[in-house]
């Protein structure tokens, strides 16, 4: 990645749930498993997301496409169907950096994964629910300690 796409990618990274302000309280912390409604109104968080960054000009304004495809799968099975390189490239890469922050991370309803638990996961989805070449990047860094907080620069 260029500079300008690895910026985008940070910037993505801070700003691809920030529709879930929007979402209510008691649906974020809910400690048992979501109705269907409330999984619906969840899901809402992509397009509040968009909706929130719409007016913002300059180079934030590249993040909305990543933003609206940080769910979508690899497979096409995802929140808008979109598949493999019709995803931006920005998304795959958060896609995979999001279930392994959120499965690492303990949650009102179940316990963190281990990062080995979380890696093997993500291992399993490659091809499916994530794009082969990102996994194989990410199993990487991680094989070589790379995931450890010191090495990430926010």
């Amino acid at each position: 990645l260029d500079q300008e796409e690895i910026e985008d990618v940070r910037a993505a990274a801070l700003l691809h749930d920030v529709g879930k302000l929007e979402v209510s309280r008691e649906i974020l912390y809910k400690a048992a498993k979501l109705t269907d409604e409330e999984y619906e109104e969840m899901k809402t968080h992509i397009d509040r997301g968009v909706s929130m960054l719409s007016p913002v000009g300059g180079s934030l304004r590249r993040v909305i496409p990543i933003v609206l495809s940080h769910h979508d799968r690899f497979d096409g099975s995802g929140e808008s169907f979109r598949r493999a390189e019709s995803i931006p490239l920005a998304a795959r890469i958060i896609a995979v950096a999001d279930v392994f922050d959120a499965v690492t991370s303990d949650r009102p309803y179940r316990k963190a994964m281990s990062p080995y638990e979380a890696k093997e996961m993500i291992v399993k989805g490659k091809g499916t629910d994530f794009d082969p070449a990102v996994v194989d990047a990410f199993e990487a860094v991680f094989l070589k300690g790379g995931m450890e907080v010191p090495h990430i620069v926010v």
